[in-house]
């Protein structure tokens, strides 16, 4: 069974909050529901925060293949 490191699981959470952004969008585009705005800041935090630990991941990759 493969491991699961710390990238993988951040761009699932990354991908997931998206996807539930876009979601959420649509569905006030839509009419299907009313947009709530605590839902679409969380879900903007969310890409945020995992977008900054995707490239301190990245970094560390980065400065291991130098040493």
């Amino acid at each position: 069974m493969k491991k699961i490191n710390n990238s993988d699981i951040t761009r699932f959470v990354q991908l997931m909050a998206i996807i539930y952004l876009v979601f959420v969008l649509l569905a006030d585009i839509m009419k299907w529901q009313q947009l709530d705005n605590t839902h679409v800041v969380l879900a903007i935090c969310t890409i945020a925060v995992t977008d900054e630990r995707l490239w301190k991941l990245a970094g560390r990759k980065e400065q291991k293949e130098e040493d």
